[in-house]
């Protein structure tokens, strides 16, 4: 047996609340077999920790393991409820655990457990795995020795009666707490500009100084979704910004502090969510999160002020155990349950739709449209609901009868002259949740229009370059979606003809590869295909599966060519193209790469 894999959920989760850990546990060879098959194991088992009797299964009596583990239990099963009893048997008294079967990995199980302490729950995995183990093999184990060591650690990293007290109350205020490190007990009380030390030392009356009427929050809007996500964030941020706060952005291409870079990649998940909200200089929160995020690591608070749901369609399924389109809902439903103030959400996307009415806590629903008169977002307005809607080029902010006209949208060079309809729905979002979060009008008006999409900020979002007169938009498309999006800006812009040099990261299924293959031969006149990132899969393979489902497509041979690396189908695709034409290069990951895959007499 062996522990395949396992994080620490420190945020709200789809898999339970905050905090738990999730390990992928392999029980070879005993995959085949229950408890039941070893009388022995039981035995010495509950000789061992007798405390086990008293422990039900999932929704049965007391008991009900003890029970369950003669007639005979998976070993999945085991490990959970030893875990979870070792953490007890350590002082550290946690309720709620869960197991369930991979699919696609026989032997392997996903067990969740809820803890007290980082390290002591590792610990009792560890020790709970090994243990399993010696028991199915009828092996001597030191369970009493190890016992004692899982009890010191419990020890060295638990906090005093004092300081848990102090720590009960200062919950009870809703001021967020996180815990700096267990080797001291030292905490972070509150976030940004409005944070506060606690040491062992602090007393009651220092936290009654320390948040004399506050509860020591800044506000919060996390942006959530499958495509528009950073250009969103970006949005808001600028506009907050304007509007005279210290912001904090978080995003798919690095952490601002205060407009400074603080930290660089991919950041849309929980520590760099943590980097912005421990920041003693801001005091607004712009957080991208994604869908990774949220799965590994859980949020990074436990509440914010507004949420942001863009879109939910078709990518990373088939990961982080997500297989379906209502499974990456229910990741971005933890988002929403999060949201105190408003949540935003897409009135032209039905999945989106749908979750207004799974939401707890009673936030404000907020709806954006391009459909000034879709059916949910008129609906909406009737029942005396709010939103932002575009009319004829021009953002609407909507609160029941009243309609006041924000700005053209065709004066945001992010829009290109109107034509990138993606970005106007990001700019419409960006409005709904500003507003929502206290801005004035005025104040959204003045950010938005003055948001400029340069090549310092937004390297890979829609940029648009001239090489001799062909317009060349780059951008790291890497779902069907996206380039249907593409596609439609390219045509709106293009006098002549349109060519797609598109590829996918080869993590995504062969199904996904193929149906991405037939959107793009739907959405451009001719193809060019390479391989960007194929994450594990043989060279030439995500290429065929992309071209195997153009040509489901009935696109003619001639249409459609493969040349596995990027410069060289970038300059073939340049090749293709006349004055007036336009080509998308799509999954690119830097413009940098575009302007080295360019000959030089073309950049001359």
């Amino acid at each position: 047996m062996k522990i395949l894999k396992q994080r620490l959920l420190r945020g709200a989760s789809p898999h339970c609340a905050p905090p738990c850990l999730q390990a992928i546990i392999d029980v070879q060879p005993w995959h085949e077999h229950s408890s039941g098959d070893f009388p022995v194991l039981c035995e010495r088992l509950l000789a061992w920790m007798p405390t086990l009797r008293k422990q039900q299964r999932a929704g049965g009596r007391p008991g009900g393991f003890a029970e369950r583990l003669r007639q005979g239990a998976h070993f999945g099963d085991i490990i959970q409820h030893v875990t979870m009893e070792l953490q007890h048997l350590a002082g550290n008294y946690v309720t709620f655990s869960q197991v369930n079967e991979v699919g696609g990995q026989p032997g392997c199980y996903r067990v969740v457990c809820g803890y007290a302490s980082e390290r002591v729950v590792a610990a009792a995995l560890g020790m709970a795995v090994a243990l399993t183990e010696a028991l199915a093999r009828n092996a001597e184990y030191d369970y009493t020795g190890q016992l004692r060591r899982l009890r010191r650690l419990a020890q060295r990293c638990a906090v005093s009666p004092a300081v848990s007290a102090a720590l009960t109350a200062t919950r009870r205020r809703g001021i967020p707490v996180h815990r700096i490190s267990e080797d001291a007990e030292e905490f972070q009380l509150g976030w940004g500009s409005h944070q506060r030390l606690m040491r062992a030392t602090t007393t009651a009356t220092d936290l009654d100084a320390m948040f004399a009427g506050s509860d020591g929050r800044i506000p919060v809007i996390a942006v959530t979704g499958t495509n528009g996500k950073t250009t969103t964030t970006r949005l808001i941020a600028h506009a907050a910004a304007q509007a005279g706060n210290r912001v904090g952005m978080a995003c798919s291409e690095g952490v601002y502090l205060g407009g400074m870079l603080a930290d660089t990649g991919d950041c849309t998940g929980y520590h760099s969510a943590r980097l912005v909200l421990s920041s003693p200089q801001v005091d607004f929160a712009v957080l991208e999160t994604a869908r990774g995020g949220i799965l590994r690591r859980g949020l990074a608070f436990d509440r914010c002020d507004v949420s942001v749901l863009l879109n939910i369609s078709e990518d990373h399924l088939g990961m982080d155990g997500v297989e379906t389109l209502a499974g990456l809902a229910r990741v971005k439903q933890v988002l929403l349950n999060a949201a105190s103030r408003a949540v935003v959400l897409n009135a032209e996307d039905p999945l989106c739709v749908a979750m207004a009415a799974q939401l707890r806590g009673g936030p404000e629903v907020w709806y954006f449209s391009l459909d000034a008169e879709n059916p949910q977002l008129l609906r909406h307005l009737a029942q005396g609901g709010r939103a932002v809607y575009l009319q004829d080029h021009v953002a609407i902010l909507a609160g029941g009868a009243r309609h006041q006209a924000l700005l053209d949208v065709r004066r945001m060079p992010v829009t290109l002259d109107g034509a990138a309809r993606c970005h106007i729905a990001n700019v419409l979002a960006a409005a709904a949740a500003l507003v929502a979060a206290g801005l004035a009008p005025e104040q959204v008006v003045s950010g938005l229009a003055g948001y400029v999409d340069d090549s310092s900020s937004e390297v890979l979002r829609s940029k648009i370059t001239d090489i001799n007169g062909v317009h060349v938009i780059v951008d790291y498309a890497h779902n069907g979606a996206a380039y249907t999006a593409l596609a439609q800006m390219a045509h709106a812009i293009s006098d002549g003809h349109v060519v797609g040099v598109i590829s996918l990261p080869g993590d995504r299924r062969d199904a996904d590869l193929m149906n991405v293959g037939a959107i793009c031969a739907a959405g451009f006149d001719d193809l060019v295909i390479y391989e960007a990132d194929n994450r594990g899969r043989k060279q030439g393979d995500t290429a065929r599966l992309l071209a195997c489902g153009v040509r489901n497509a009935n696109v003619s041979k001639g249409r459609l060519h493969c040349k596995l690396d990027a410069q060289r189908a970038l300059r073939f695709g340049l090749g293709m193209c006349k004055p007036g034409d336009v080509l998308v290069f799509g999954c690119c990951t830097s413009l940098k790469d575009v302007i080295a895959a360019l000959p030089p007499v073309v950049l001359a």
